[in-house]
């Protein structure tokens, strides 16, 4: 007898956004899909959702619609990793909204547009950028899981299946750092040939570019100032190129 998994999973998902517009009635209707969040070789941390705007079209009257992706490993961390992952990626679909430009480096850095949406929505983001990523690991605040304690609590009731990250005991930490270096934002895709822009604490700033392993690698010190080298937004330099 068929059990209907794909159905439930899509359909707890699908009333998990619909009590997010709720709250936040401008956020657009979505195309619910799920999957593994694993890409390619990187088995270790899957990336646990993503937004895309317009990935979907309708028929000529409905138009286009937005896809979002909530991964089953997210689902297997229960029902508040999924609406903390959903508020991130419903942050990424007001941005696409108000024509709003959240990220950038192929979605790796977030900037502080974007920790001002994910405020918005009910996320705590970090109080400084963070290398690669910026201001991506925004965290469910305690008065965002009250809001939302009735959609928890119905997502952990439903037991829905789930994809388990894999664990791998025989790594060593150097591998394990290796994999991790190559993560995006919550666990995206990988780096291969990008750079990171990066500014001293001079008046005015000196600035380059590095590969983002020879960042993390320990702090560039500036010759003149003496203060390590930080990553700039990447709209805040263009603004000071100007």
């Amino acid at each position: 007898m068929p059990t209907h998994e794909g159905t439930r999973i899509t359909t707890a998902l699908e009333s998990t956004w619909t009590a997010f517009q709720k709250h936040h009635p401008d956020l657009p209707d979505v195309v619910m899909v799920t999957g593994t969040g694993t890409q390619g070789r990187n088995k270790k941390r899957p990336a646990l959702g993503h937004h895309t705007a317009d990935q979907w079209l309708l028929d000529a009257a409905a138009g286009r619609r937005g896809e979002l992706f909530v991964a089953g490993e997210a689902i297997a961390q229960g029902g508040r990793v999924v609406v903390e992952t959903g508020l991130h990626e419903a942050a990424h679909a007001l941005a696409a909204v108000r024509g709003i430009r959240d990220t950038s480096c192929a979605g790796r850095w977030h900037n502080r547009k974007f920790a001002a949406l994910a405020e918005e929505v009910g996320l705590e983001p970090p109080k400084k950028a963070e290398k690669v990523i910026g201001f991506s690991e925004a965290l469910i605040t305690a008065a965002t899981v009250a809001r939302y304690a009735s959609v928890i609590r119905k997502l952990d009731a439903a037991a829905l299946a789930r994809i388990e990250a894999p664990v791998d005991d025989a790594d060593t930490d150097q591998e394990q750092e290796e994999e991790a270096g190559k993560q995006g934002p919550r666990g995206g895709r990988g780096r291969a040939g990008k750079r990171l822009a990066v500014a001293c604490a001079c008046e005015p700033a000196r600035r380059m570019q590095v590969t983002p392993k020879l960042l993390e690698g320990g702090p560039i010190l500036c010759g003149t100032c003496r203060e390590p080298f930080q990553p700039v937004e990447p709209e805040l330099e263009e603004e000071t190129a100007a």
